[in-house]
């Protein structure tokens, strides 16, 4: 299943497959506590897991034994146009292009698992920041993907892919 992004703080609560759910409160501190500039967060429909994009990385963030939060982190480079990448079933997306930007209209993301048909840029926003679940489980990997950037005519005006 592949879910879209939202900006902001946990509204639901997240937690591991036992169902220990994690806290809003739980979120916000681990948020703190590592010193996180957040730009977005994905829920899980399941709520085994949150993924956290920041300014340096990519962070999935889970309960581990003992309902310790745990997670597993992705640091970004920071350096590229577009990062386009995946920790475990975590796709993520960060355009920094400013002719990207301007330019794109919509963009495809298709995986192993299935497909992303499209979502309209939100241009004001930038850097642009998407994160996907592809699984929905904590540890699955995605496997090989490819993102397609087109403009507002259709036209790929960009192209990239991962190897899982």
């Amino acid at each position: 299943m592949l879910m879209g992004c939202s900006q902001g703080t946990a509204t639901e609560p997240l937690g591991d497959e036992d169902g220990n759910p994690f806290t809003t409160e739980e979120i916000e501190n681990y948020v703190e506590d590592n010193n996180i500039e957040m730009l977005a967060l994905l829920n899980t429909d399941d709520n085994n897991y949150a993924a956290i994009l920041g300014e340096i990385g990519v962070y999935q963030v889970y309960k581990g034994e003992n309902d310790e939060i745990a997670s597993n982190v992705q640091v970004l480079t920071g350096s590229e146009d577009v990062e386009f990448g995946a920790l475990n079933s975590v796709i993520y997306v960060v355009i920094n292009d400013e002719d990207l930007l301007g330019k794109g209209h919509t963009l495809k993301i298709i995986y192993e698992g299935g497909e992303f048909a499209s979502e309209l840029f939100r241009s004001e926003q930038n850097p642009y920041v998407a994160l996907y679940d592809s699984s929905g489980l904590v540890n699955e990997s995605v496997g090989d993907a490819n993102l397609f950037i087109y403009d507002s005519h259709g036209n790929e005006i960009y192209e990239d892919s991962i190897e899982g």
